[in-house]
């Protein structure tokens, strides 16, 4: 069972993480919110009885089936209250971002472009065509002309720096 120390690192390292992907989900950070506090209680329970060999995962998984379940009471109330409307207009598109939003999305992408910038060039290719060509490690490597190895350690160091970066922290050596 894990410890009260080890319960408040896992809040502290993982909450906002986990808030964002369950936003992503839902697509409203109040639920999200909400869809966090019901996962971590329901994690407290699981953690109070079994052994976990990786909590931040089966927390992951609590917070991805809330969130799946609060998407669909959405979608059920959406289309209880919506219907027709009289006046001939559309119901708006409640998936799709708000102004707000794509702000924010448009100033994270900005900044990850700054980030990949501090990169060498070599991770910097790799990245983008992992992330965007959707290339495999084989055709990185020989589009780059390293090994395989090599491939996947530009693409690990890439993610790493541009995670920590994204965060807030410099990378530690």
């Amino acid at each position: 069972m894990l410890t009260q120390a080890e319960l408040l690192t896992i809040d502290d390292e993982n909450k906002e993480d986990l808030t964002r992907f369950s936003r992503s989900i839902v697509g409203d950070m109040p639920i999200a919110e909400d869809v966090l506090q019901e996962a971590w209680m329901k994690f407290l329970r699981a953690a109070g009885t079994r052994q976990f060999d990786e909590p931040v995962a089966y927390l992951r998984t609590i917070v991805r089936t809330l969130s799946l379940d609060a998407l669909r009471r959405i979608k059920r109330e959406n289309a209880r209250i919506s219907g027709p409307l009289s006046d001939g207009l559309e119901a708006a598109d409640h998936n799709s971002p708000g102004p707000e939003q794509t702000a924010i999305a448009r100033l994270e992408l900005e900044r990850l472009q700054g980030i990949m910038a501090e990169l060498p060039e070599k991770t910097q290719q790799a990245l983008l065509a992992y992330w965007q060509e959707e290339k495999s490690l084989r055709d990185i490597a020989q589009m780059l002309g390293v090994s395989l190895g090599q491939a996947h350690g530009l693409i690990k160091n890439g993610v790493e720096h541009c995670r920590l970066r994204m965060r807030g922290r410099e990378k530690q050596n």
